[in-house]
């Protein structure tokens, strides 16, 4: 027993040597600060405007047609549901998924051609000047107004050890040091210098980046040159301390040997307990007797 538990312990003493070793390494990606600086990559104080937005699933759009049918108003947020359309009621249905806000007023005026008039659609008006009517292209029509309520669809995510790791939603304006305070700050066990920013790329597109975050300087020194401005799908990691991660594994991996050395150690004091106050394991309850009283056991039991 004594050989095995000595043989067991500098097994585990090995692996967790081993394991150690392997999981210290630095996750902070190597990329001189200096080179970030130069670069056009938005940042704080330095930020860009997003592209034009395009509606997706779950967005919600507000829709007002100021002369619709009577008792048959269109007005109120429609939500983009998961199939890409938006319910107009009475009016029907409209796909608008993948289109921008301009786009898609104009489909939902096309589309209402089919239940109104031109004129109450304001697709028509009179000019004074030549005093006659003239077409209005559906987009830029006043009678009917097409804009995002809420900006469900693009979101980005913070994960590893903040408060509350998940999604959020992005307006265009958040930050790397914004996402960590939304994500509730980083917990203990979290390393400062093991941060960083994942800017995935669209498939088939170039290129990925995967970008150093130095949140002491952000915050201590006030240098903006890692405090990125976050973009749709963007993935923000803050990694567990090396020694914090170390122990968990190494409590993971020693767990199955405690467990059997744990068993048997307890075998062995039970074992050696019952020893030590006289009674065999083997034994009988009457041999026992026996031994302590003098008294030959009776063959066969008491009668």
């Amino acid at each position: 027993m004594d050989g095995f538990v000595m043989n067991h312990g500098r097994s585990t003493s090995f692996l967790l040597a081993c394991a150690f070793l392997a999981l210290t390494g630095c996750q902070t990606v190597k990329k001189d600060e200096s080179l970030i600086a130069k670069s056009g990559i938005p940042r704080e104080f330095n930020k860009s405007t997003m592209p034009e937005y395009i509606l997706e699933p779950p967005d919600l759009i507000i829709v007002e047609v100021l002369e619709a049918l009577p008792g048959r108003p269109i007005t109120g947020e429609h939500l983009v549901r998961p199939d890409g359309k938006v319910s107009l009621g009475f009016y029907g249905e409209v796909y608008v998924t993948g289109l921008t806000i301009a786009q898609a007023k104009e489909k939902i005026v096309i589309h209402l051609r089919d239940y109104l008039t031109d004129r109450a659609l304001g697709l028509t008006t009179f000019k004074e000047d030549t005093q006659k009517y003239e077409d209005v292209h559906p987009s830029k029509t006043p009678y009917v107004f097409v804009d995002v309520a809420a900006y469900n669809s693009k979101v980005y995510y913070v994960q590893g050890d903040v408060g509350s790791p998940g999604r959020l939603p992005i307006t265009g304006n958040e930050t790397v040091l914004d996402a960590i305070n939304y994500a509730g700050g980083l917990t203990p066990t979290a390393s400062l210098p093991n941060i960083r920013l994942v800017r995935p790329a669209p498939p088939g597109a170039c290129c990925e980046q995967t970008l150093p975050v130095n949140l002491a300087a952000i915050i201590n020194a006030g240098d903006s040159t890692t405090n990125y401005q976050l973009m749709p799908g963007d993935r923000l990691v803050v990694y567990r301390d090396p020694i914090v991660r170390t122990t968990v594994f190494l409590d993971r991996l020693a767990s199955p040997f405690n467990t059997v050395l744990n068993s048997m150690l307890q075998y062995s004091f039970t074992a050696r307990s019952i020893k030590s106050i006289g009674v065999p394991i083997n034994g009988s309850a009457a041999a026992s007797a026996s031994r302590n009283t003098g008294t030959p056991p009776i063959a066969g039991g008491a009668r």
